[in-house]
């Protein structure tokens, strides 16, 4: 699974696991293995990168030597240990869950910086389905800014940028960009805006569980349907006039996304 940070992947990944999706066994509180977070942002940070600006990691594997370079990082572990990165553990319920995973069963792994590695992450799993999840730019930088924020003022060293909402709006857009990106890289690609999920999840979930191979109940669709959150409406209210001014030159690109800008720019 794709999509920025802060753009509703964690509630998704959530639900499909409801629908029997593999995802690892020791997990965040987001659905994602730490030890893969690390495996991304040491790579990032090899090439002067990172998730909140990635720019030079894009540009080095736009490159046929950086991709190869990046591909062969994501293989310098070997099955067992790549299993251990997605946190399935060794003890007996790691065990069944493996056994199920060599039985077939649908697995995967949500984690937003897969966003920037797919490309490299699809040399190696040509048969990878993604699923691209895009959520109005705004609420997604507005997240984000609140998150920073947050950390902040538990005395986390501060991110630039990140406080400021045109960066994280640019961010998000980055991501989105990169995404769906991927549409021209593989037959197995399907983007979803996390609005729908949210105004529909059964039908959603339905056609997302199904494009995964999943079995699931009519009961288990139900709980995971359930586990999504209702629509929060638009984000620009949250604005105040200066920083909706700083975002005027964006939007065209949030209304090409299919995205609502403030009424005075309609």
């Amino acid at each position: 699974m794709v999509g920025a940070h802060r753009s509703g992947t964690t509630a998704t990944a959530g639900a499909l696991s409801l629908l029997g999706l593999q995802l690892g066994q020791k997990l965040d509180s987001h659905h994602e293995s730490k030890a893969l977070q690390q495996m991304h942002e040491q790579y990032l940070h090899r090439v002067g990168a990172a998730w909140h600006k990635p720019q030079s990691f894009l540009d080095a594997i736009a490159k046929p030597a950086g991709e190869r370079e990046c591909v062969d990082y994501l293989l310098g572990n070997d099955g067992n240990e790549f299993l251990k990165i997605l946190s399935y553990r060794g003890n007996l319920r790691g065990w069944w869950l493996r056994s199920h995973l060599r039985a077939g069963a649908p697995w995967g792994w949500k984690e937003p910086r897969t966003t920037l590695f797919a490309p490299c992450w699809l040399r190696i799993f040509r048969q990878a389905r993604i699923i691209d999840i895009v959520r109005h730019p705004v609420a997604v930088a507005l997240s984000i800014r609140e998150r920073e924020l947050q950390f902040r003022a538990a005395g986390d060293h501060p991110i630039t940028g990140l406080d400021q909402i045109d960066y994280c709006v640019d961010l998000a857009r980055k991501y989105v960009r990169q995404g769906a990106a991927l549409a021209d890289l593989t037959h197995h690609y399907r983007r979803v805006r996390f609005e729908d999920l949210q105004e529909d999840p059964t039908d959603v979930l339905r056609d997302l569980g199904t494009f995964c191979g999943l079995s699931f109940t009519d009961a288990q669709l139900a709980e995971a349907a359930r586990s999504i959150r209702p629509p929060e409406g638009s984000p620009w209210p949250r604005l105040n006039e200066e920083e909706q001014r700083q975002l005027a030159p964006l939007y065209p690109a949030i209304a090409e996304l299919g995205y609502d800008v403030p009424e005075h720019a309609r």
